[in-house]
């Protein structure tokens, strides 16, 4: 990941302004910014001048700074984002921003900067375990920030003026006896970044390959994408309708790979719109589609094109689409035409709804997939319906799982099934749910395929084994749990028994535009005497765009700590930082193994017996537990003698048996 221009201090101070003008904007056109080119150059302009006072300060103070390396315009591809300076010393990092004309020293700027040190401690190998030292230069600053220095790996930004950049430097000039850097070689280490589901789709629709801002473990999602870009390619070939099973454990980047897939194919010449992107999970979609939407007009005004967001938001409805959409148009409008799109790419499949639903949302005696397959089986020349099916995600009533779509199959014998081994009969990473959980039916022509298999959880960067943790927590293997939680890593978990606390933990985890948030249970109703009565729901619609996309110190965002998320409305999505509020619908009893599954009724918690509710309380808690990237809090509540409902008995045994399973305290 090349730096536009590069060079040794001394010979920085060397070069005119000129010559390193024409190396940035010959790297800035190359890396496909061109039509920006002229708006760039104007701030390189006015910039230069400033960096190069303060660097042949710095040199006449400390001469040993000659061989310091200066890296102009270094990309960070995961954040689309480029760092306008940074120093390589001998024992540290500088990674400064430029605020040109700016008279304060905004938060967004602070946080900015920030973002960039932590992206360079945690995907750039070579920055691992350096100090990172961020800068703000608002040039025209009155008043600058003290210095300040902390034992933290990433010290606090300090915001200067162009005249104290060189001091703010020499301040922070840290010397050790570590191995000196050699800034060469710490420009040329790889970078390897794990994006939020939002950076990478906005990444992907802004034309970029996957590939790009991945890390190299992610080779198994490129590689499944691509095996499903094939096997589509190869349907329409040879004129077959298949179903595709892609399973993957939670955070694997299913959701990702569908998208990738969706413009995989157009990028390859198809027709626009004859593979579609299909979910019913209204939030998920919701925020996709906005932040999508936002993104391509950033990008249309710097490109001088006039569209508005309400035509970009239109265009994408039709790439990304939400199922009741589709299947209202082609079932209950249109009863024999096949649809324009050949191919649909149905996220979150395991959670297709029952033949009861299909009775209730279109009056047919039939299960989403017999529904969905009934449409598509309309082509003529071929179809193919590829199911991104998640391990245990089932959380509502009516969604039996993998099962629905195994049995839609055996009434289409003309339709092949391309399966990885694990989807057949419920092995390892699909959470115990199958397409076939008895007998295979004679009539189903099977092709399997492991390819087809996302096995490397990507949303927990900072250890793959948190989704096996979470799998012993709810499967009531407390051993298993406690050894698990010994290879977690940097990933903490603490267990904290205040709402206050819990919040204040997250808001010290949450630096830079890391984002943290609060989520609790739709059946964790008296979590609101603890002061969390207000939940983000489904119906929500903006609410739910800004809770994910709005940044720190904007109230309706997640970082406030305000609102919660339950199940619904964060199944899909993801944070850096989780505080998972615990309710008393899944609860334990003091001395007794497993889990009590409960909701209240009125003053009073009943036991639930029904095994599929049951299936859905621990479904629930298994999304919550893996939606952070980074760490969660989980937070036990006390209870209250004098309240029923809030029995401290309970939520003690609670707190004990997750200090028995490996979380801190």
């Amino acid at each position: 990941m090349p730096a536009y221009y590069k060079n040794s201090l001394d010979k920085f101070i060397a070069d005119s302004n000129h010559a390193i003008l024409g190396v940035l904007s010959s790297n800035y056109a190359n890396d496909g910014y061109y039509q920006l080119l002229g708006t760039q150059s104007k701030s390189w302009e006015v910039s230069l001048p400033m960096i190069r006072e303060a660097l042949v300060r710095l040199l006449e103070e400390l001469p040993e700074s000659k061989n310091w390396g200066v890296l102009l315009e270094y990309p960070l591809y995961r954040l689309r984002k480029r760092i306008d300076l940074i120093l390589v010393s001998d024992c540290q990092i500088f990674v400064i921003e430029f605020k040109v004309g700016a008279r304060e020293a905004e938060t967004a700027g602070s946080r900015q900067v920030e973002e960039y040190a932590l992206d360079l401690r945690d995907f750039h190998r070579a920055s691992h375990n350096l100090r990172l030292v961020p800068i703000l230069c608002c040039t025209e600053l009155s008043t600058e920030s003290p210095f300040n220095p902390s034992s933290d790996q990433i010290q606090l930004v300090r915001a200067v003026s162009k005249k104290g950049l060189a001091n703010a430097i020499i301040d922070a000039n840290f010397q050790n006896s570590a191995d000196l850097i050699d800034w060469v070689q710490w420009e040329q280490s790889s970078y390897e970044p794990v994006p939020t589901i939002i950076e990478a789709a906005t990444t992907i629709f802004a034309g970029h390959n996957v590939k790009e801002i991945s890390r190299s473990d992610a080779d198994n999602l490129l590689t499944c994408s691509k095996e499903i870009v094939r096997l589509i390619t190869e349907t329409k070939e040879q004129g077959k309708k298949r179903i595709i099973v892609v399973t993957g454990v939670p955070g694997a980047g299913k959701t990702l790979a569908g998208l990738n897939v969706i413009h995989s194919i157009e990028d390859e010449g198809w027709e626009a719109g004859k593979v579609v992107y299909l979910s019913g999970n209204t939030p998920l979609l919701l925020v996709i589609r906005e932040a999508l939407a936002q993104d391509e007009k950033r990008r249309s005004e710097q490109n001088d094109e006039k569209r508005t967001l309400k035509d970009i938001r239109s265009e994408l409805r039709s790439q990304i689409q939400h199922i009741i959409d589709f299947l209202k148009e082609y079932y209950l409008h249109d009863l024999e035409s096949p649809s324009f799109e050949n191919a649909i790419v149905f996220d979150e499949a395991q959670r297709a709804w029952d033949h009861k639903q299909g009775l209730k949302k279109f009056n047919r005696d039939a299960s989403e997939p017999e529904l969905l397959m009934k449409i598509m089986d309309r082509h003529k020349d071929w179809a193919v319906i590829v199911c991104l099916v998640g391990a245990g995600q089932e959380i509502n009533v009516g969604e039996p799982g993998m099962q629905q779509w195994g049995e839609a199959i055996s009434k289409y014998p003309a339709w092949e099934l391309i399966t990885p081994t694990n989807a057949v009969k419920g092995l390892e990473g699909t959470a115990g749910t199958a397409l076939f959980p008895e007998a295979i039916p004679e009539n189903i022509i099977i092709q399997k395929n492991d390819g087809l298999q996302l096995t490397v959880p990507l949303r927990s960067y900072r250890s793959e084994r948190v989704s096996d943790w979470v799998e012993a927590v709810l499967e009531d293997r407390p051993d298993d749990a406690k050894r698990i939680s010994k290879e977690l890593g940097d990933y903490p978990i603490t267990l904290v028994r205040s709402i206050r606390e819990c919040r204040k933990i997250l808001k010290q985890s949450a630096r830079g535009t890391r984002r943290c948030g609060l989520l609790a249970s739709a059946g964790a109703s008296r979590l609101i005497a603890e002061g969390l009565g207000v939940a983000l729901t489904v119906q929500d619609k903006d609410k739910i765009a800004h809770w994910y996309l709005k940044p720190h110190g904007d109230y309706r965002s997640s970082n406030s700590l305000e609102v919660t998320a339950n199940e619904y409305t964060s199944q899909g999505l993801e944070v850096d930082f989780a505080g998972i509020c615990w309710g008393g619908d899944l609860a334990r009893e003091a001395g007794q193994p497993g889990w009590r599954f409960r909701r209240l009724h009125k003053t009073t918690w009943q036991n639930i017996y029904n095994s599929n509710l049951r299936r859905y309380i621990l479904n629930k808690y298994r999304v919550f537990l893996t939606r952070a990237r980074e760490g969660l809090v989980l937070f036990v509540p006390y209870g209250d003698g004098a309240d029923s409902t809030r029995v401290p008995g309970t939520y003690e045994a609670i707190a004990d048996y997750l200090i028995t399973c490996g979380v801190n305290i």
